[in-house]
């Protein structure tokens, strides 16, 4: 088994990203895509119950971060993604970076997301990473007692095992372009990614 992924304590900034293009794609979405990939959304947690998910791949089971699948809406996006992760993670110095959770997170106008734990099983092995596509200066990101405003257009890693929550204290939606990455050793990425499946 891989070893365990060093996370920061409550959140590492990782610096400015360009966003344009993804902001775009994103902005393009329509209701009715959100609400469909929703409804069939991997993570129905009791805690995001006013937070709408796009899934593009996710871990099987959330047991072993190595086991992962593609839905087929990542075929379509994989090509704007990817390129963006790598520059993410460049700084993490990884021999072979591996995506296996990316997904797109709503969190609807005055609302928020419980505080809670994601577990440990497949997210002790894996860094996650937000980038705020659509977020403004009253909507906070609590990690442990520490509560942090998450700046749209820069990257940051959150600590996930340890208990997390948000506050969207704004009249306007919060969007985070939510991924995890992990060290796939001498076998590139793309190359251990290509043995999952595809699901829906």
């Amino acid at each position: 088994m891989d070893a365990h992924a060093n996370k920061p304590e409550t959140i590492r900034e990782l610096g400015p990203v360009d966003i344009t293009a993804i902001k775009a794609l994103v902005g393009r979405i329509s209701e009715n895509v959100w609400t469909t990939e929703d409804a069939h959304k991997e993570n129905k947690f009791a805690c995001f119950h006013d937070t709408q998910h796009i899934i593009f791949r996710f871990i099987e089971g959330l047991r072993d971060h190595r086991v992962f699948y593609s839905n087929p809406i990542w075929l379509v996006w994989q090509a704007q993604l990817l390129p963006l992760f790598d520059r993410v993670v460049a700084p993490y110095g990884l021999r072979s970076s591996v995506y296996p959770k990316v997904m797109l997170a709503k969190l609807a106008a005055g609302e928020a997301i419980d505080r809670h734990t994601d577990g440990a099983g497949a997210n002790l092995f894996t860094h996650k990473i937000h980038i705020p596509l659509q977020t403004n200066e009253n909507v906070l990101f609590m990690v442990q007692d520490q509560t942090f405003h998450l700046q749209e257009g820069h990257a940051y890693e959150v600590n996930n095992i340890v208990p997390h929550a948000a506050e969207n204290r704004s009249a306007t939606d919060r969007i985070h372009l939510i991924f995890e990455v992990f060290d796939g050793g001498t076998e590139s990425g793309e190359a251990a990614a290509a043995k999952t499946t595809t699901r829906r």
